[in-house]
């Protein structure tokens, strides 16, 4: 009971890319955070964040949430309202969620209902490389 903090985690959506992956910072519904924002971990942002986001993890803009910002993390996930460019490996705007800004990623998906107005960048995924680079590479025999 006294001396012990209960961490409390949140699932992250079930198509996000680990159903283990938990989220382990919140800014709940009715805070506002202003400034510059990085994360290790993955994050859930219900409120209203002025600034810039850079995630390692993760990020979750819920239904409630509003970002005034540009957004940097490996995987994204917009319920809520995004102003501001995205850069992501995956971003998925859900039905309900809003990105007004540019957006550069690998994949994204976008359900019916969700909003995105700017330019979309699309870079080819790390495997992809990988096999490309591959192929290019002639392989070279030892004599023996």
């Amino acid at each position: 009971m006294f001396g012990q903090k209960d961490k409390q985690t949140f699932p992250i959506s079930s198509s996000s890319k680990s159903d283990n992956a938990q989220i382990k910072t919140l800014i709940s519904e009715g805070c506002k955070f202003e400034g510059d924002l990085f994360s290790p971990d993955y994050t859930r942002i219900d409120g209203n964040v002025i600034g810039h986001l850079r995630g390692e993890g993760g990020l979750v803009i819920g239904e409630k949430g509003v970002i005034e910002g540009d957004v940097s993390s490996v995987e994204v996930v917009v319920y809520g309202n995004v102003n501001g460019n995205i850069k992501a490996h995956k971003l998925e705007i859900k039905r309900g969620g809003s990105v007004m800004g540019d957006i550069a990623v690998d994949n994204l998906i976008m359900e019916h209902g969700s909003k995105f107005n700017g330019q979309s960048k699309m870079t080819e995924t790390t495997e992809q490389n990988m096999i490309s680079e591959k192929e290019e590479t002639p392989e070279v025999e030892e004599e023996v």
